[in-house]
């Protein structure tokens, strides 16, 4: 028989065997699966139904919303099998290992929203306001900030201690009401330390995992290159998956799921590279850089009395987010636009200063960057110059110059500046 296994936070607490017929999920105590003691869960907030064999999800026009794989559930979709509906704070893992192979060929497909990108740029743009309260004179580092979250992907701040990465990520993260968690990455960290641990309880005689600080919606990694190889790697799974694995138990972590990463320079004191696969896991690395002597005056103005971090308040809730991240994924890729972009990844692996060029995920990142940056300029369709546009921030941290060419060549964006300017644009539009 089919099955949810139930986790509420970070913790399985039940399994709910899917009868024939309908079921409904709800905060109703007479629900088939009762969701009592979770406030942002409707009465009756979606329906679900087993029929021969194929088991189907309906949300009814709940409150807040239902996820499916993240994503808003906007009309009727057959769930397969490890798929995860969640609904507030609640998890649902769909199980189907008894159920006999569906004979039916008629895949129930999610309808498009009716939703329009209006939408995106509103929740953009409530949310880039609220954080230039706090972070003044980098507007341009904040849209591409929104631009990573809005694509799904994470960021990677990488600048000199004191210029405000910490206070952007914190800034971010009280933007959206959401959970948000620090982690504070040193030479002595264990990956424990970040993912979590089991741990053994005698009153039950069982062990119990307690979920390390990776388990929140909003992340930050603050200095994550302080941190050794061996806790850097905790990351991988959780940034690609959004899944963390412990003693052999996978558990799905909550969408949405962000991490921004700040560094120091690799050459600074204590620090430990970040590996090519770490790296590769971040949408954008983006550095931030002193100020202007006009908006540092305003800085010392405005804060010489109180933080402006103690003032600032959630503009959009979560589910606004995953809304929005739906409707990025639908914009519009022309073919032109994809020849672009593949032109432009080839070159990079074709370039003789170049160890490697960008991979097959720096292509995948720059397509949804791009659908990002349409989306909340209000268009629905992406062109070619968005991938230009975005280039310098996704592409760099992916690829390695040669040790020949790092006396001649100061970074790999130069390197980058010098394809896209062989590339004119008058070609692909």
């Amino acid at each position: 028989m089919p099955r949810f296994s139930i986790q509420e936070g970070y913790r399985i607490t039940g399994e709910f065997e899917i009868p024939e017929g309908v079921s409904v999920i709800g905060r109703h105590p007479e629900a088939s699966l009762p969701l009592t003691k979770h406030p942002g869960v409707s009465r009756e907030h979606c329906r679900i139904v087993n029929q021969a064999g194929v088991v189907t999800v309906e949300d009814l026009q709940s409150r807040n919303g239902t996820f499916l794989n993240g994503k808003p559930l906007d009309a009727m979709a057959e769930l397969r099998h490890n798929d995860y509906l969640q609904i507030d704070n609640v998890l649902l893992l769909y199980s189907a290992l008894d159920v006999m192979p569906s004979s039916r060929t008629d895949v129930i497909e999610r309808s498009e929203t009716t939703s329009k990108l209006s939408y995106v740029q509103e929740v953009g743009e409530k949310l880039r306001k609220n954080i230039v309260k706090v972070i003044q004179g980098k507007d341009e580092v904040v849209r591409l900030v929104v631009i990573a979250l809005f694509s799904d992907g994470h960021v990677l701040l990488e600048d000199v201690p004191g210029v405000g990465k910490t206070k952007l990520a914190q800034a971010l993260a009280k933007s959206v009401n959401t959970n948000f968690k620090r982690i504070q990455f040193t030479p002595d960290m264990l990956p424990n330390d970040i993912t979590g641990v089991n741990v053994f309880d005698e009153s039950t005689g069982k062990f119990v995992f307690m979920p390390g600080p990776i388990f929140s919606n909003v992340v930050l990694a603050d200095e994550i290159n302080r941190g050794t190889p061996r806790v850097q790697s905790a990351l991988l799974e959780c940034m690609s998956e959004s899944r963390i694995t412990v003693d052999g138990s996978s558990y799905i972590l909550h969408k949405p799921f962000f991490v921004i990463a700040t560094q120091n320079p690799v050459d600074f004191h204590g620090t430990y590279p970040l590996p090519e696969a770490q790296l590769d896991r971040f949408l954008m690395r983006l550095s931030l850089g002193y100020l202007d002597p006009e908006s540092e005056k305003l800085v010392l103005e405005r804060q010489a009395m109180s933080n402006p971090l103690v003032s600032l308040s959630s503009v959009i809730e979560s589910s606004d987010l995953l809304h929005c991240q739906s409707l990025v994924q639908k914009v519009h890729v022309s073919e032109a636009f994809r020849d672009y972009v593949v032109t432009l990844v080839n070159r990079t692996r074709e370039h003789e200063t170049l160890a490697y060029g960008c991979s097959t995920r720096a292509s995948l990142a720059l397509l949804r960057a791009s659908q990002a940056q349409a989306a909340l300029e209000g268009r629905d369709h992406v062109l070619p110059r968005d991938a230009r546009d975005l280039a310098l921030y996704v592409l760099p941290h992916r690829m390695q110059l040669r040790v020949q060419a790092r006396a001649t060549w100061r970074s790999t964006s130069a390197v980058l500046e010098e394809i896209l300017g062989q590339l004119p644009m008058s070609r692909w539009e």
